[in-house]
């Protein structure tokens, strides 16, 4: 009896990882994550290898590095950032969760209208993101159901859509361009392209949702870093596949259109040439489904975070919930240019300091290393200095 109930526990949890790293894949999938490598691929030509390297560090290995970082706190933010003393750990926490949720939702929003304004020409932004907020509301207001919609639902179609427009472009594709600068330039562009995606930012938030789904059932700690370990190695390597397809897809058909198609516009105008007039079509779903997957786990973080630590749970999570989308619509409505804009300055500031903080935890936790704010609080210094002469 106990065997079989063991033999009948493994494939559910070899489903539960595989499935739970599909919808960490499709969190970290959004906005950045598809324009960030075809604009990439679209100047590397034949030095494709050295920029997906790039691409693959800042935009693979630091989230994973999040995610680690993350699993020896237990997937508490709060703890992951107190180290640092309450006050600062307080302001870091609330400016993360403002440029994950709001700011970075309103990314995700101008890019799903983009995707669709040629199906919808009247639709304004302002409607749009309307329409889009009560969607991902009504997605989002059950947490305990979102990352099985996700694993199970909504990345499959996702993957599906992006696979049958990558293999279409290997049929007869077009040679590769003959690259101008050196490898260790487009080694650089590839690693500032990952960087922008915000994705080490994303990972310490999203291990806040993952880290208590694999841990319910589970007694041992060691059992729950094993399962974060495989999920996050499912979920890096759907990343690492996607990427490195967008990039090739975009090296051979995106020729001619820099300084002529947004960046918004890219992947629908490369998948037109590639697929004909089903190309619009597909491209929609696939951007709607990368920009909609990763609004509903932004979306439900940050309002749990806004109920808790900002309302003090003076208010219902429902109205948290629609307060964080009403905001993130007042933001949309910038336009997506703007958007990065703010965001790229935020990310310069940040990054550097939550690299070092990320590496500094990991030893505190597996070598006792006490020192952390020195590092930390220099590190900032330098990325304020730099965003003040440049």
């Amino acid at each position: 009896m106990s065997t079989t109930i063991a033999t009948q526990e493994k494939p559910r949890k070899r489903g539960e990882i595989f499935f739970t790293g599909m919808a960490l894949f499709s969190m970290f999938f959004g906005a950045g994550n598809l324009i960030f490598p075809l604009k990439i691929g679209q100047t590397c030509g034949t030095e494709i290898i050295p920029a997906l390297m790039g691409l693959t560090i800042s935009a693979v290995a630091f989230p994973f590095l999040g995610l680690i970082a993350m699993m020896f706190f237990k997937g508490d933010l709060r703890q992951f950032l107190s180290r640092l003393g309450q006050r600062p750990a307080f302001w870091l926490l609330l400016l993360l969760q403002i440029v994950q949720g709001p700011l970075c939702i309103s990314r995700l929003f101008a890019l799903m209208h983009a995707s669709v304004r040629a199906f919808f020409p009247s639709c304004s932004l302002l409607a749009f993101s309307l329409v889009i907020g009560a969607l991902v509301f009504f997605l989002t207001y059950r947490p305990n159901k979102i990352i099985d919609l996700l694993g199970t639902a909504l990345t499959p179609i996702l993957l599906l859509s992006l696979g049958v427009l990558i293999f279409a472009g290997m049929i007869d594709a077009p040679a590769i361009p003959l690259a101008i600068e050196g490898g260790s330039f487009h080694f650089l562009q590839g690693l500032k392209g990952g960087y922008l995606t915000m994705d080490l930012i994303s990972s310490l938030l999203f291990a806040t949702m993952i880290l208590p789904h694999l841990s319910k059932g589970e007694r041992s700690e060691g059992e729950v870093h094993k399962k974060m370990l495989k999920t996050s190695l499912v979920a890096a390597g759907l990343l690492t596949l996607t990427y490195v397809g967008l990039c090739w897809l975009s090296v051979h058909h995106s020729q001619g259109f820099e300084g002529v198609v947004a960046s918004e516009d890219m992947l629908q105008v490369i998948a037109l040439k590639v697929l004909g007039p089903w190309g619009g079509f597909v491209s929609a779903v696939a951007v709607f489904l990368a920009c909609l997957t990763t609004a509903i786990s932004l979306a439900s973080i940050s309002s749990e975070y806004f109920c808790k630590d900002i309302f003090k749970n003076r208010t219902s999570p429902v109205l948290a919930l629609a307060i964080t989308l009403l905001a993130t619509t007042a933001f949309a409505n910038l336009g997506f240019g703007k958007i990065i804009q703010v965001l790229s300055l935020l990310l310069d500031l940040l990054y550097p300091a939550l690299i070092v903080l990320c590496l500094l935890n990991i030893a505190h936790c597996k070598y006792s290393l006490k020192t952390v704010k020195i590092p930390v609080f220099a590190t900032l210094g330098f990325s304020v200095l730099g965003l003040v002469f440049s």
